[in-house]
């Protein structure tokens, strides 16, 4: 499956938001603050979250895809 990296929270919500990718490699560092309201929306609706080497990948499973986040930045 094809994935593709996101250098900032906008970015990883529009990449899966748009349905082209399923894989996103959250490629910045992030907060913790971040991460885990990031984790939790997407989790939420059914994607997965691994941490792969230095990165963490959202994959998104067979889930329609939701209703943007609203943005705090």
């Amino acid at each position: 499956m094809k994935s593709v990296k996101a250098t900032s929270i906008r970015e990883v919500n529009e990449k899966l938001l748009n349905g082209e990718f399923k894989e996103v490699v959250i490629d910045f560092d992030i907060s913790s603050d971040d991460f885990f309201a990031l984790s939790d929306y997407w989790c939420e609706r059914g994607a997965k979250i691994k941490k792969e080497g230095e990165r963490f990948k959202i994959k998104l499973g067979k889930a329609s895809i939701p209703e943007p986040p609203e943005d705090k930045k």
